[in-house]
């Protein structure tokens, strides 16, 4: 594909080839938030979904209405990790977005690294960030590497029902999806559920992720009980940079 090779300017967004035993250094920034936004999926079945355009657009929009408003007020750079098929329509689909550049990944569990200074964060591409994120990965990284923890993972998070407006804490057993990792790791060598098994771990207390429910996204379960499952004002979305919607009809399955 036209583009892909080297590295230049399309639309403005930087596009890199690389190959996985490669770092990206972006320039002198501590932080960097990478998102795996259109790769192959592991199973077979959704697998090709990467390069539809019909399954594009219905992440492009998530994506430009809570992703988009959270991250870029926090002025840290951001990689999206597009495979070779999708990159292209995404980039022009983004153009307008300088803070974001693209990298083209072909495989789930990709291979992107930083460079040793940076902290890298991994956030989902429909989710949103606090704002108070980053300058806590700071307070904090510091003991935690001192400890020698790898990766620092959070537990507690918030999740909006976009149908119905309401907000809900929540708290996993497992790692969320949200996570810093030092030295610039590769922040998706591993699924989030399983960090503790294959990294050393801090966990930072407090809900600094922002999930939303829409669509088929989440699983149509109640969640279990341990999940310390309560209900919170909406204006605790204003420091994830989320305007409150409107609150309308019944909790969904996934909130209820």
């Amino acid at each position: 594909m036209g583009g892909i090779d080297g590295m230049n300017g399309m639309n403005g967004i930087r596009w890199h080839a690389r190959r996985s035993s490669k770092r990206d250094k972006l320039p002198a920034m501590r932080h960097v938030i990478v998102t795996r936004f259109s790769v192959p999926r592991l199973d077979p079945a959704t697998a090709p979904l990467h390069a539809d355009r019909g399954w594009l657009d219905g992440r492009l929009a998530p994506f430009r209405t809570y992703y988009v408003p959270s991250v870029q007020r926090l002025r840290v750079p951001v990689v999206l990790l597009c495979s070779s098929q999708s990159a292209e329509y995404v980039s022009r689909r983004l153009a307008d977005l300088k803070w974001l550049s693209i990298v083209v990944q072909d495989g789930w569990y990709g291979g992107w690294r930083g460079s040793p200074e940076q902290i890298v964060t991994r956030l989902d591409s429909d989710d949103a960030l606090h704002e108070d994120w980053f300058r806590r990965l700071d307070d904090a990284t510091e003991a935690a590497a001192a400890a020698g923890a790898e990766v620092l993972c959070t537990k507690d998070f918030l999740r909006l029902d976009a149908r119905t407006g309401r907000v809900h804490a929540f708290r996993r057993r497992e790692p969320s999806p949200l996570a810093a990792f030092l030295r610039g790791a590769n922040p998706f060598a591993h699924d989030h559920k399983v960090l503790e098994r294959h990294y050393r771990t801090h966990c930072l207390p407090g809900p600094y992720l922002l999930q939303v429910v829409h669509g088929g996204n989440l699983a149509n379960r109640p969640p279990a009980w341990w999940r310390f499952h309560r209900r919170v004002p909406p204006a605790r979305l204003a420091a994830f940079g989320v305007t409150p919607p409107v609150e309308t009809g019944e909790p969904s399955a996934a909130e209820a």
